[in-house]
Order: structure tokens, then sequence, then C-alpha cells
């Protein structure tokens, strides 16, 4: 948990705090022993064995061994010594780790400074009091709530409406108090800080949080993260959501990365937390609503440092208008939510799907986006490209901004302007001029076989053109998963024509020439056809490597998603 600064002097503060000679007597005597439960240690010779909390550990592999005063795992081959074993298990910083060991040992970290010493030992007396008592708090508030849940009221009403079960009310020492269902806000190792209180009416607020003091403020907690910690470590993901009443739904639902912000503003403090846990892919899960988007969009401006210097990566997952996960989950089931999921848009999509969202189904000059919109949305993409460093996202950004910004005639005029362009469909003839262009073996395809129709750019707007687009590209980049990927039902015409090209160019070239033909042909094709061609062959670096590293867990979630063709 975090340490304030001794006397409130920001260089009294943890860094200040930890001198060479307090770490190295930190070091001495914090044995890495103490720091388990002994229950869980299983002796072994000199030292002791326990389950690894770093990879899925089916049988004791953790080495905790008092002679080295450290752990190591010999089937993942990760360690650490104490301090280190803290900082990960509770998300605590270097200076933060020293400072709870050297208090857990009787070691002062002001020694030699009278003034100073009485300050930080008031203040350790004054949280050891405090967390004492939300201790007894939450129990009280428990027991309020218990006799609800036997005897019946409106608390345990309002869980059954939101169809939380009394053994999850119980598993996450929800209670009651004051008209208002009571949610401790627990740190990273589950000890109380405060509480939310959740009206059981039409009261307001909606939530009550404790006011901030030495133990809880708000901008530095993350809901849920002491039961979600082991499944972000394992996974790397975190799913964010809104409320807590949101988190918890999803972990009876089975989606144990699941945590919330408190609101719809997330602090550095709680993105540093989460990071400290094992961060590195988040899920935004935020209400599909007005408000939600804006905290979404407000998230990924803040994030856009970590995000395009490989340190995080963010997907958004796209809720129906003015629904929450919470809600979806209840109304539609978990596989629902999953979808989402495996739907997720790539953050820089989503930023770029927003911008535009004006123009959907818009035509210039006929009643719809005026030159004025226009305007105003080419300033704003010009400021997100430049916010982009050259490469391949930014390259991206301008193909889809020029795209969306293009004028789109009607009627005879769009006809007339198919005539000067290229076919969205190229026979034998002239598929064998795209592949000799790249040095490729030309290949005869039946024409019957290619698609034949030319369709208009359009963004995908739901999570099955999501999905669909992805088998496109899992197709091109995966080859072991082509065969099963040829089973799932493709609805979307343009992804059906993708496919089919991908499909027919497979058998011409060798695995890894097929996104470089096809982005040759894409430049011989028109409409939405080249376009989803040039993004499932060049995805972009990190995208790549995902696919890359596991293929068969995306091919598993398209499978999920689409439901495969059932064969005879």
């Amino acid at each position: 948990m975090p340490v304030r600064a001794v006397g409130g002097s920001a260089a009294a503060g943890p860094a200040g705090l930890v001198t060479p000679a307090l770490l190295e007597r930190v070091r001495e005597r914090a044995r890495i022993e103490e720091l388990f439960n002994p229950a869980e240690l299983r002796k072994a010779g000199r030292e002791f064995l326990t389950r690894c909390p770093w990879h899925d550990d089916r049988r004791p592999s953790l080495t905790v061994s008092p002679a080295r005063n450290r752990v190591h795992c010999f089937v993942c081959g990760r360690g650490a010594d104490a301090i280190g074993w803290l900082q990960d298990r509770q998300g605590l910083s270097f200076q933060e780790a020293v400072l709870e060991l050297a208090q857990r040992c009787g070691i002062s970290p002001v020694e030699g400074d009278p003034a100073a010493l009485r300050r930080w030992e008031q203040e350790r007396r004054q949280r050891r009091e405090l967390l004492a008592r939300r201790q007894r708090q939450r129990l009280q508030f428990q027991q309020n709530l218990e006799r609800q849940l036997v005897n019946g009221g409106p608390a345990a009403e309002l869980l059954r409406r939101r169809g939380l079960s009394s053994e999850t009310a119980r598993q996450w020492q929800l209670g009651f108090a004051d008209a208002r269902l009571v949610i401790p806000l627990n740190d990273p190792s589950g000890q109380c800080l405060g509480f939310c209180g959740r009206a059981l009416g039409d009261q307001l607020p909606k939530y009550r949080n404790s006011a901030g003091d030495l133990l809880f403020q708000r901008n530095g907690l993350v809901f849920g993260l002491d039961r979600a910690a082991g499944a972000i470590r394992r996974e790397g993901t975190a799913l964010l959501v809104e409320g807590p009443l949101d988190g918890i739904q999803l972990h009876q639902a089975g989606f144990c990365h699941a945590v919330a912000c408190l609101g719809t503003s997330v602090s550095p403090l709680q993105l540093q937390l989460l990071r400290r846990h094992g961060l590195r892919h988040l899920l935004i899960g935020f209400d599909g609503d007005s408000a939600g988007r804006s905290a979404t969009a407000r998230l990924l401006e803040q994030l856009q440092p970590q995000l395009l210097s490989s340190e995080l990566t963010a997907a958004v997952l796209q809720l129906p208008e003015g629904q929450d996960a919470d809600g979806l989950v209840r109304s539609q089931g978990a596989a629902a939510l999953e979808g989402l999921i495996a739907g997720a848009e790539h953050w820089l999509e989503w930023r770029l799907a927003r911008l535009l969202e004006p123009l959907d189904g818009a035509e210039i000059g006929r009643g719809g986006a005026s030159l004025e919109l226009l305007q105003r949305i080419e300033r704003e993409g010009q400021a997100l490209l430049q916010s982009l460093p050259e490469g391949v996202l930014r390259r991206t950004a301008e193909r889809r901004l020029e795209q969306g910004l293009a004028l789109r005639p009607s009627g005879l005029e769009s006809q007339a302007m198919a005539g000067s362009m290229p076919s969205a469909v190229l026979g034998p003839e002239a598929l064998t001029v795209a592949l000799s262009s790249v040095a490729l073996p030309p290949v005869e395809l039946p024409l019957a076989a290619l698609p034949s129709v030319a369709l208009p750019l359009v963004p995908a707007t739901t999570a099955r053109q999501r999905a669909e687009r992805r088998v496109v590209r899992l197709f091109i980049h995966a080859s072991d998963c082509r065969d099963p990927l040829l089973a799932l039902p493709i609805t979307d015409p343009a992804c059906r024509a993708a496919l089919d090209w991908a499909c027919n160019l497979a058998v011409a070239v060798a695995d890894d020439q097929l996104p470089a033909a096809l982005l040759q042909v894409a430049g011989q094709l028109g409409g939405s056809i080249a376009a989803l061609l040039r993004q499932a062959a060049a995805p972009g670096d990190e995208v790549l490597q995902l696919l890359r590293r596991n293929p068969q867990a995306e091919l598993q979630a398209l499978m999920d998603w689409l439901e495969p063709v059932p064969r005879e």
C-alpha cells in the first residue's frame, strides 16, 4: 500500500527515506520464508516448495530458499528476493516495498532525526489504527447483510435483481449500512482501505465512497485487483470496467481478469498499479453511452505514449448503446461478452472510427456531411496524425482518413467513375500481371471462383464484421489455421471476397510471400476489398507478433464467435 511522506514533505517521501544503510539492514533482517503462509509451504530438505504464481503451476515448482533468502522457479526461470517478492505480490514500488519490510522488521527509516522519527511512528500508529477500524467495520457490515441474505431485505433484493448470488456476496465480503449496499475497497493484498456505498433505491448520489484519508485515496486504488492480480500476471491482460458491481458480476461469470476504476476516470497511479501487476494488454469495457465513450477517448489519449512505445497494447469493447458489461452478461450471458472481447477494436482503429463517425451514411452536399464538418474532421485527423510517429500506424491512419473523407458520389456519377477505375475483380490475365510484378510465379485461376462485386468502403460497425475481418487476417498470416477458417460462415460480402482472393493466391505462392502478393493485388482493386486486403496483409508489427506467438488462441476465439459451419 502507498506510504505517505513523513511530515508532508515531498523530499521526505519513500524515495528519500530509503537510504543505502536502511536498504542493507532490511536485506539482512527480512526473511523470505516469513512472507508466505506456512500452510502454503512444503518442506524439501533445507528449502521449501510452493506453487509458482508466474505460470500455470500444476505441481509446486517454486523453491523458497532460507539459505539464499530468495525464491526461484526452475520451470519458468523467474525469481526474487524479499523486496522483489513483496513488490510483485502487492504491486508496490521498490521504495514502498523496502519501507514495508522495514516496518515488519521493526527497523526505523529515520534514525538520527528524533522529530522525523516521532512523526513517522505517529503516522505508522495511525495507519494501524485505521486498518483495524476498517476490518471491524467490514465485519459489522457483513453481519448486517448476512441477516438480510437469510431473512430477506432491500440489500438482498438488490443483489437478486443484479444477478449476484449469496455466495458471491460472501466471497466479496459485501455488507449493508445506512440504506446502502456496502462494497469493501481493498488494496492488492486484500486489506480493506475504505468502502463504496451503493444506493438501494433512487437516493443520490448513486455511489458514495469513503472520504480520503491516510489509508484511502480513490485515485490510488483499483477495485478487484486483489482478486484479479493472479490472472493479470498469467495472461498479461486486464478488463477494465467502470463500477465495482460490474467487476463483481464479471468475476462471477468467469472473467477473472476484470477490475474497476471506480468511475469514468483513470489516474496515472491506477495505471501504474496495474502495470506493476503484469499488465501488458488493456481491454477497455466502459459503458456504451456518451460518457463511457468520452472516458475511453480520454484514457486512450493518456495512454498513447505507452501505446506507441510498445510498453502496452489496448483494445476497446464495442458495447451496445446504453449497455454496460454487467448488463450484457445478465441479459445475454457470458458468451456475449466473450464475443465482444474477441472482436475488441485496436485502440487506433477505435479513435479513427469515432472521428469519422459523423460521416457514416452521409453523401456530400446532399443533406449529409457539410464541408464545414469535413474540415473539422480533417483538422482533428491531422492533429491525430501528427501525434503518431512515422511507421505503419501513421500510414494506416492516413489511408483510413483519406478513405473516410473521400467524396462519395452516387448513381450515374459513381457508375461513370467505375469505368475509369480498375475492376474490383481481376481475371486470370490481370492476376498474372499483378503477381509477376513482385517476381512471384503466375497462376491460372477460374474466373467463376473469384468475387464479382464492387463495394464502397464501409467501416466495420458490428462485432461480427470485425471478427470476420480478423478471419481474413489470420488466414493470411497463419497457414496452419487455414482449413478451419474456411469452414467459418462469412456474411460480409467484402470479407468473403477478400478471403476468396487470399485462398486462391495461397495455392500459387509461398506462405511468406502471400502478404506481399495480396498487397500488390490490392493495388489493382477498388473499394472495400482492396482496403480490407491491405489492412489484413499489413496489420502492424504489434498485431503480427501476437498472431505469430499464439495463432491458435485467435483461431479458437474466432471459432467460438462465428460458429463453424456444420459438416456433412
